[in-house]
């Protein structure tokens, strides 16, 4: 099983329901599928490797990540003359695609995690939401799931 990570590059630090959410993962041993970017993917990053799991892939566009703190497997994934956010939407496009839940932290302001959020309902999979902290929407997920 493969859950789609994913979050607004401003958010400098992980709410408390995000980490219990990272915490259920891990204790399931789900894979998880992480992009390279500043913010939340970063400490995401982190966060699994202070917690010493493995099951992580680091997905990118472009010649190498920009973050892969735990140095684990990375996905390239291609691009042609796609630029800007077209660019790095690549990498997200193919997590939801190979994602079974995603679990999306939002600042409300980003567009690129609200594009990800769409991306999980155009392809009906479940997502949990976290907006500014609190736990906003399950997408069909029951409690126990993650």
């Amino acid at each position: 099983m493969n859950v789609f990570v994913s979050g607004s590059m401003s958010i400098k630090e992980l709410p408390p329901i995000a980490t219990q959410k990272l915490d259920n993962i891990i204790s399931k041993n789900i894979t998880v599928l992480v992009g390279d970017a500043n913010g939340v993917d970063s400490l995401i990053q982190r966060y699994l490797m202070n917690k010493n799991y493995a099951n992580v892939c680091v997905y990118f566009v472009g010649a190498k990540p920009r973050n892969n703190i735990g140095n684990w497997q990375s996905k390239n994934i291609k691009s042609g003359n796609e630029q800007g956010r077209a660019f790095f939407t690549l990498k997200d496009a193919a997590m939801a695609n190979e994602a079974d839940y995603g679990l999306m932290v939002w600042d409300g302001k980003s567009k690129g995690t609200k594009n990800n959020v769409e991306l999980m309902k155009q392809k009906n999979k479940k997502f949990y939401l976290i907006l500014n902290g609190e736990l906003l929407k399950r997408s069909n997920p029951s409690q126990e799931d993650l």
